[in-house]
């Protein structure tokens, strides 16, 4: 299928749906127990749509690049948008350049879409060097954009502000539960200066609760409960998702999500009427440690 994609005033655009490659061979450290069983279902995404595919360096210490490449290995390259992640320990110069060597050479790639600092840099890291690190990546084609994750309105202001070349993206932990990047404006930020927001987690790994809100609705437009979270997000202005899964029965589901818009009524509804609502992510809150507050 043809997953919609969402378009910046500056050209960049990604699909409404995309996949994460977070716990694929491996968490801290490399797993190749399931390689055979992750490079297939990399492949079969990529053959039911999945055009955007995103992992980290960090991802099992680099093997989910590594994984990635092989089940891309002899496609169209110019079909797929490639994201990768620098991790905050690489965020001087010298380090990032030998980082995103190290990334193409995983991916079996000469250049990445999408290469974003996993969060706001380290206390110490000289902020305008990294800025213009990263700036280089760009002008020398490794990299085709950049951007951040995990970045709260204030930080990603000040790097945008470091940066010739525009920050297109923060990926941030957002879903019909963990309402962070709404009460801190970073939501606001987003669909007002030209930047897509990339909720991660946006189904809390499936332990969002079906409330009654969701129940209604899934019963309105005929769709299941995870249909209607994920939709809710991606029929926000300027807000695009990224899920993990290796079944692809899963995926099927949640593609289901993809081709249709929610009523802005019941967006709103899901906002005022969802239970439970965290202010505040318990997995990356947006107010860690840094020379710049958040």
């Amino acid at each position: 299928m043809i997953i919609p994609i969402k378009t910046l005033n500056n050209g960049f655009s990604l699909p409404v749906y995309g996949l994460g490659l977070w716990q694929m061979g491996g968490r801290a450290e490399a797993d190749t127990t399931n390689d055979a069983r992750e490079i297939g279902a990399l492949v079969g995404a990529a053959e039911l749509g999945i055009a955007h595919f995103d992992t980290a360096e960090q991802y099992a210490a680099g093997h989910s690049e590594e994984l990635l490449g092989q089940a891309l290995k002899g496609a169209d390259r110019a079909r797929f948008t490639i994201a990768t992640k620098v991790s905050p320990w690489n965020h001087h110069p010298e380090a990032m350049e030998t980082a995103l060597d190290a990334s193409l050479k995983r991916l079996q790639m000469d250049y990445v879409d999408l290469y974003i600092l996993h969060r706001f840099p380290d206390a110490g890291t000289p902020l305008p060097a990294a800025m213009e690190q990263l700036n280089r990546f760009v002008e020398d084609g490794r990299v085709r954009h950049i951007g951040v994750s995990n970045c709260s309105a204030a930080r990603f202001s000040y790097l945008q502000n470091l940066s010739q070349h525009p920050l297109v993206c923060n990926q941030l932990h957002y879903n019909a539960q963990v309402r962070e990047v709404e009460t801190s404006g970073v939501l606001a930020q987003c669909q007002q200066q030209d930047v897509l927001l990339v909720a991660w987690r946006p189904l809390q790994k499936g332990a969002l609760a079906d409330a009654p809100i969701i129940s209604e609705l899934a019963a309105k437009y005929g769709k299941s409960s995870v249909q209607i979270m994920l939709n809710w997000l991606i029929s926000q202005p300027n807000v695009v998702t990224i899920a993990k899964t290796s079944s692809l029965a899963h995926l099927q589901e949640n593609l289901g999500a993809t081709t249709w818009q929610m009523e802005a009524e019941d967006i709103e509804r899901i906002r005022a009427e969802y239970p439970d609502q965290r202010q505040v992510s318990e997995a990356i809150a947006l107010n860690y440690p840094a020379d710049v507050p958040a």
